[in-house]
């Protein structure tokens, strides 16, 4: 169980990370999005989605294979985060010169494009992003937390200035890009403390990596499309305002993602590992993730569905009324991706990284045909029922493919005991939301869940020795009674 401690330490460090950092950021953005209302916010989003659509060109798939190599053969991590480095610095003048090119072709408005060139910028600073496998790789997780708390401390900073000097947009956008500035900044500094990075450009290895990456590069455009066009279609159909409504919404949903990110970030190394030495090993890492993961994204899912009306009410006001239908619906995109994630890292550290290109270049066709047939009649509404659909065709895909092909074992397994606990606290929260606060409601119905699952006999004899590992004085205050 060793390795349970260790994976669970620089899991810690992930969830803290996550939780401080989404909750700086989610300050940040919720001042921006109060400032700029709608409108303003619409763009504000719009702008950042449109460069997202060119942040694949500098990564190009490589940082998963880097983290890969690097968990196998530590000795040559120096060289691959500098072969790794130089690859991404030339791919991001690919990716800036194209932003500008398309910036310059299409008859934005002088606004909008403002905002564009400045948020341009950040695709410059992704070069230096090949210095963070090492934290990885190495399970040092802690460097990115003190990273990205720097980062979003500054951001917040940033974002007081400029509404106490009565800013416009285009302050906000730049205070973005020199966040992520910082982040890099340190990445690179304190990199030096755990290995020397070598320049020295190796011509087959860039040859290695770059034939490596290509299908997860694939999957990368598809991901960004799927994940990023509601957002440009919605400005192009609808206008700045749904645009700002939808992403507010967005934001709260997407702040969650950390959490299966978090886990499967630190389990990725290790299951390098266990699939080139320990098959069983990695089969048991894989299962027990997707056991822990399918229970938190549904429960998590059920409470903010319920809880959505006084979600956007506390934390947008309600100017933001119209971003309720949008949460209660992109919430269940949220789940989907908590098994998501895990597809992707499996089908990577197993060697069959063609597979998650095959899912995402599903999840965009549909995500492009449903938004084309929903957006114009149902706005953001219809785009947040074009992601859900899209992200289920694809997790669908994917989870399947993993268990017929992989490891052979039934998909639903360990998924009875949480949606049984899904319908017990529906109910409850349906027969007595009239009568007692949502927000109260949704925390006594965390333990009333955990009841179900520990009646129905979710937690077995193998959860029950993790928990025992993880917390020694657990076991020995057993042994006493």
């Amino acid at each position: 169980m060793q390795t349970v401690k260790h994976l669970a330490r620089n899991s810690g460090f992930l969830f803290l990370n996550g939780i401080a950092t989404n909750i700086l950021s989610f300050f940040a953005m919720l001042y921006i999005a109060r400032y700029l209302g709608p409108k303003d916010y619409g763009i504000f989003s719009f702008a950042f989605a449109f460069i997202y659509f060119f942040s694949f060109i500098p990564d190009m798939g490589v940082h998963q294979i880097l983290v890969r190599e690097a968990a196998k053969e530590p000795e040559k991590a120096g060289k691959l985060i500098g072969n790794g480095t130089i690859i991404k610095f030339f791919l991001s003048f690919i990716a800036l010169l194209l932003a500008l090119i398309c910036i310059n072709v299409i008859d934005f408005p002088p606004s909008t494009k403002n905002a564009l060139y400045i948020a341009s910028l950040g695709l410059l600073i992704s070069g230096t992003g090949a210095f963070g496998i090492i934290y990885e790789a190495k399970l040092r997780m802690e460097y990115s937390l003190l990273f990205n708390l720097v980062s979003r401390v500054c951001l917040l900073i940033f974002v007081f200035l400029a509404i106490a000097n009565h800013s416009t947009l285009n302050t906000f956008v730049l205070a973005s890009v020199l966040a992520t500035f910082i982040h890099n900044l340190l990445m690179v500094l304190f990199s030096k403390k755990l290995v020397k990075v070598s320049f020295k450009i190796d011509f087959i290895l860039i040859k290695q990596l770059l034939k490596e990456a290509i299908p997860i590069a694939i999957a990368s455009v598809f991901t960004i499309v799927y994940f990023r066009i509601d957002v440009l279609m919605l400005s192009f159909l609808r206008g700045d305002a749904e645009v700002g409504f939808y992403s507010a919404a967005y934001r709260l949903t997407d702040a969650l993602v950390f959490l299966p990110s978090a886990f499967t970030t630190s389990i990725f190394p290790l299951m390098s590992k266990h699939f080139k030495d320990s098959f069983n090993s990695f089969s048991f890492a894989y299962a027990r993730t997707f056991k822990y993961l399918f229970t938190a994204g549904l429960l998590i899912a059920v409470l903010v569905t319920f809880a959505s009306e006084k979600i956007i009410l506390i934390f947008y006001g309600p100017e933001y009324q119209e971003s309720v239908i949008a949460l209660q619906i992109l919430i269940w995109a949220t789940a989907i991706t908590f098994i998501s994630v895990l597809i992707s890292s499996t089908c990577v550290s197993s060697g069959n990284q063609q597979i998650i290109s095959k899912t995402a270049i599903l999840a965009a066709f549909l995500n492009v045909i449903l938004n084309f047939i929903l957006i114009p009649s149902s706005g953001y509404a219809g785009a947040a029922v074009a992601t859900v659909i899209s992200l289920l065709g694809s997790m669908m895909f994917g989870l399947f493919w993993v268990h017929k092909n992989l490891l052979h074992e039934n998909p639903l397994k360990g998924t009875i005991s949480p949606i049984i606990g899904a319908v017990v606290i529906s109910l409850l929260m349906i027969l007595l939301r009239p009568y007692v606060d949502i927000l109260f409601l949704s925390v006594v119905s965390v333990p009333v869940f955990a009841a179900v699952l520990y009646i129905t006999g979710w937690i077995d004899s193998d959860d029950k020795k993790i928990f025992l590992s993880l917390f020694p004085r657990a076991r020995f205050n057993s042994k006493r009674f």
